[in-house]
């Protein structure tokens, strides 16, 4: 009986291991931080709700507001947080203080910032900023650079020729509504609550700057040397994700209706589409140099980074080349 009971026992030690597979691979259990809560990184709530993580053996329990690009930054060069969400300046802006980090992958790409203006306000095209009152988030914000370079771009000067109104960020429908401006800078979802009340859409950035390196998703490249595998199954869960916001846009509506359940269903839904629409949820999770260098210059315009940042020392393609099969 002796021999037998030591098959049987070897038999049953084996079960778990034929039955699991590969989901008996021990999980990596993470931490993501992302500057603020936004619609615009809905590929990593997608991602997290719909098992994409989990596919790819990562647990995910809980995706962590920052409150801004840095400190969500600061927490992965200090091993807290694995990952973080946020514009890929700020990995310059930490190379320069001597933080070693990447950009690995696309989020949020084009320039997700739209024109509204009350329906009496004629305009045709740009140059009809010229004696217009703009409300806009506050400078430095993308939407703030991105008008101010319109203006210019058009022969104006912001002042004398385009007033700026400066507000918070989401209360720029405010001063139009109220009728103390005239149009209105936004993000999602204020575009569609604009809509929604009677506004019309003048201006498209995502149609300028369709490559635009908006967010990313970026690590230290201490956990690059040392773990790649995670990074790569990481940034295969990302674009699994996008691939089923484009491919099921009701999927992502549903997502997006769990994690911001305080705004009206049918604005989160339109926003969605419209992002999804316009490739801010972009088809893959390359960073491109052309997107790389057009956000990057438009904070150079603005005067956030004075001096040069480069592709080559920030982003790091690799992880979704392999992905994407090239």
């Amino acid at each position: 009986m002796k021999p037998f009971s030591k098959l049987l026992s070897a038999a049953l030690v084996s079960i778990p291991l034929l039955a699991g597979g590969q989901s008996a691979q021990a999980k990596d259990t993470i931490l993501i931080t992302e500057a603020f809560h936004s619609l615009l990184y809905l590929p990593v709530y997608v991602a997290r709700h719909e098992g994409l993580f989990a596919k790819h053996d990562i647990e995910v329990p809980t995706v962590r507001s920052a409150g801004s690009g840095p400190v969500a930054l600061a927490s992965v060069l200090a091993g807290e947080a694995q990952f973080s969400v946020h514009g890929p300046e700020h990995v310059g802006f930490a190379r320069e203080r001597g933080g070693q980090a990447r950009a690995i992958s696309a989020v949020a790409n084009s320039a997700p910032v739209w024109v509204l203006a009350r329906k009496d306000v004629e305009f045709s095209g740009p140059a009809d900023l010229k004696g217009k009152r703009v409300a806009v988030g506050l400078a430095p914000g993308t939407s703030n650079t991105l008008i101010k370079r319109l203006i210019q771009d058009n022969s104006l000067k912001t002042g004398s020729d385009v007033r700026l109104i400066e507000v918070q960020n989401m209360l720029e429908l405010g001063p139009v509504l109220a009728g103390s401006a005239d149009v209105a800078v936004v993000y999602q979802p204020v575009v569609e609550q604009g809509l929604a009340q009677g506004l019309k859409m003048v201006h498209d950035f995502t149609a300028d700057y369709p490559e635009y390196a908006f967010s990313t998703i970026n690590t230290s490249q201490k956990l690059i040397d040392t773990n790649p595998g995670l990074v790569k199954r990481f940034v295969q869960a990302i674009s699994d994700a996008l691939a089923l916001m484009h491919a099921q846009p009701d999927v992502a509506k549903a997502v997006a209706r769990k994690e911001f359940d305080s705004l009206d269903a049918e604005t989160v839904n339109a926003a969605v589409q419209r992002m999804i629409d316009s490739n801010v949820y972009p088809p893959s999770v390359l960073i491109t140099e052309k997107a790389f260098v057009n956000a990057i210059s438009m904070q150079q315009f603005v005067g956030n980074i004075k001096g040069e940042m480069h592709y080559a020392d920030l982003v790091e393609p690799s992880f979704a080349k392999s992905v994407m099969g090239k």
